[in-house]
């Protein structure tokens, strides 16, 4: 039995105010499904973490959505469902960095894993001046759209500003994914000769001490 509230709003749902509104509906989940969907399952298994800007853009758009089922005019109907588009976007430019941050991350934590590491022998030599090329280029692609938001540009101009630096985050972090296993083998080979060579070290200052115990047995 719920709890009844004298000053308490009675709303009407009736979604069959949005029958007219079903393509832009499609669209609308589409976008959520097959766009923004993967970027939170990526992020709840790579940081733990629903973001909560992107959290709040989809808590909008349900708003939206259930404002329109209430809707007393088509009117009204119709500028939630466009709020609703709006705040998809808006969820999926946020996913848009997010992943970017995450790629950046991505790529400090490779360095500092193979820290110390001759990259210059993966891919012929030309691994290790791509990536650092890539990682500042991606860099200042983000930088000019964080800037961007600051400025009269359109939400349009924003999204492909965003999007773009995005993209070039995940190349580059493609690439460290495919060669992630060809630097944890150097490091491998780099720390078994360097063991290696602590052993040698350790076996000539032990043939040195016994030789000069040898002799000083000699002279005694």
């Amino acid at each position: 039995m719920g709890i009844t509230n004298e000053n308490e709003t009675n709303f009407v749902i009736n979604s069959r105010k949005l029958l007219d509104k079903t393509d832009d509906l499609d669209e609308i989940f589409r976008m959520y499904i097959e766009d923004i969907n993967p970027f939170i399952v990526r992020f709840e298994v790579a940081a733990g973490e629903f973001p909560s800007e992107v959290q709040n853009e989809i808590r909008a758009m349900y708003g939206h959505l259930a404002r329109a089922a209430m809707a007393e005019t088509e009117g009204q109907v119709t500028s939630n469902i466009e709020k609703i588009k709006s705040h998809s976007k808006r969820a999926l430019l946020d996913c848009f960095k997010y992943t970017s941050i995450l790629c950046s991350d991505g790529y400090e934590g490779f360095m500092t894993r193979y820290e110390g590491i001759d990259l210059t022998y993966l891919d012929e030599g030309r691994f290790l001046p791509d990536v650092v090329s890539r990682y500042e280029k991606a860099k200042k692609s983000l930088q000019k759209a964080k800037i961007s938001e600051t400025t009269n540009i359109s939400q349009e101009e924003l999204f492909e500003l965003y999007q773009d630096a995005y993209q070039q985050f995940e190349e580059l972090s493609e690439i460290l994914k495919n060669n992630e296993d060809k630097a944890a083998f150097l490091q491998h080979k780099a720390t078994r000769k360097d063991k290696m060579s602590k052993i040698s070290f350790v076996v000539g200052v032990a043939g040195f001490i016994v030789g000069v115990i040898g002799v000083l047995l000699t002279i005694l």
